[in-house]
């Protein structure tokens, strides 16, 4: 190897090394994300299946918090990781369970209007 060319070796090595440590994120933002996650599902209203799961994602949340008090940073981490998937799924399942009753109403009035088409049709 040239010097040249362990000087881009070490370049590169620093760069990577550099970039791997911006990738990793502290527990506090992981929690700080959970957090945000957990108020965008609230925000949802959700019920049923989706307000088990939103309950579920504040107890993941609650855990991670208590994990990091514990200094247990790499499990305080996961488990806020785990508390936003979750609070997203509570939130995608509320708007799903939205989008549900919407098409139903749709279709309920829809089948009103089609009945009154019909009897208003047979009386003309």
């Amino acid at each position: 190897m040239t010097l040249s060319s362990l000087k881009i070796h070490l370049a590169l090595l620093l760069l990577a090394g550099a970039h791997a440590g911006a990738a990793t994120t502290t527990p506090a933002a992981e929690i700080a994300a959970a957090e945000q996650a957990v108020a965008a599902a609230q925000r949802a209203q959700p019920r049923g299946d989706a307000g088990a799961t939103l309950a579920l994602a504040r107890a993941q949340l609650d855990t991670s918090r208590a994990l990091l008090a514990k200094r247990k940073q790499r499990d305080a981490t996961l488990q806020a990781q785990s508390a936003a998937a979750t609070a997203d799924l509570a939130r995608s399942q509320a708007r799903q369970d939205a989008a549900r009753a919407e098409v139903e109403s749709k279709a309920a009035r829809n089948a009103d209007l089609r009945r009154r088409l019909l009897v208003n049709g047979s009386n003309g």
